[in-house]
């Protein structure tokens, strides 16, 4: 579970900087798929930050789940 901020710099917010909130976002979503049952064993979560934009902040603002098949 990969998490994603815009570039701007962290202003007024509980977070110190783009890459703990993007932590915090990867983090949130690997405990919503514990609950619903996947194995913590089985995923890592990243924090990237504001390193990998997309076009708009919106965009940016994100969190990807990458699946790897291990034979």
């Amino acid at each position: 579970v990969e998490g994603y901020t815009d570039a701007d710099p962290i202003r007024k917010s509980k977070w110190k900087d783009n890459l703990e909130l993007s932590l915090q976002r990867a983090a949130a979503v690997q405990r919503q798929l514990e609950s619903q049952g996947i194995s913590p064993d089985r995923m890592y979560s990243a924090g990237f930050g504001e390193s990998q934009p997309r076009e708009t902040k919106a965009k940016s603002r994100r969190v990807e789940i990458v699946v790897v098949e291990y034979e």
